[in-house]
């Protein structure tokens, strides 16, 4: 038990306490009940820690809310495999770059699950963050007109989960869609990121500076390596609407 309690000091960063435990232990200046105090004692302060550490990734990923897995209304869109979801939830993609893409009208639940599913890797203590694309783009010009593009893309390239939130809502110019172009190869086959878009692949171009063939460069690169999920069900605002009238006639 007295390494256990010396790997406690380790990750607490007690670096005296650490010292001094050592000398007590080889010199016989503490008895292993204590010791299993310390133990008891250190080992809630050690949870804490971890549990503040899951709060910080969930805090700094700049969530629009906070939804799960187990939130998300399968029932309601049964093309959704929810076996599928679950298992990606729980599974350790990010460390393979593999990308997620959830496509569909507005209101099907999109963001929901890739917030839900960029809350599971955050709390495993994993950088993650959340943007729209309309705001991605303006940043993008902006650290471009600055000189500061290689400095921005960096920033958005150190992130193990990058989640692109509503891609296809604005057009952008074809600097915009070649800067864009440039954080999607940056992190080609070393990051993860989940998009959403309500458009179908063969409409980007339309949004995408009108360029097809810098579109083809990016989804070639976004779909390489990637799950995309289609759903086409109804939305959950007409849900909420008829669940208030069905309730209002009873």
């Amino acid at each position: 038990m007295i390494n256990e309690v010396l790997d406690q000091l380790v990750y607490l960063k007690l670096k005296s306490a650490h010292s001094y435990l050592k000398e007590l232990h080889i010199n016989d200046g503490i008895s292993q009940s204590e010791i299993k105090g310390l133990y008891k004692v250190l080992k809630k302060e050690v949870e804490a820690k971890e549990e503040n550490n899951k709060l910080y990734n969930v805090k700094v990923a700049a969530f629009p809310f906070i939804r799960k897995i187990d939130d998300y209304d399968f029932s309601f869109q049964p093309n959704v495999n929810e076996e599928k979801i679950r298992a990606i939830s729980k599974s350790d993609f990010y460390t393979e770059a593999i990308n997620i893409i959830f496509l569909g009208n507005p209101g099907v639940g999109k963001t929901h699950l890739s917030v839900a599913i960029g809350y599971e890797v955050a709390v495993q203590r994993n950088s993650v963050y959340f943007i729209k694309f309309t705001k991605l783009i303006q940043n993008l010009k902006q650290a471009y007109t600055e000189g500061t593009i290689e400095k921005r893309l960096k920033l958005y390239f150190k992130y193990k989960l990058l989640i692109i939130d509503e891609v296809g809502f604005n057009e952008v110019s074809p600097l915009e869609a070649k800067l864009f172009f440039q954080l999607i190869d940056k992190r080609y086959t070393k990051r993860s990121t989940i998009f959403t878009s309500n458009l179908t692949f063969d409409k980007w171009p339309n949004i995408l500076g009108q360029d097809e063939m810098i579109t083809k460069a990016i989804l070639d690169r976004i779909l390489h390596y990637s799950y995309i999920f289609n759903i086409t069900g109804p939305s959950y605002r007409i849900k909420d609407k008829l669940d208030t009238q069905q309730s209002e006639e009873f």
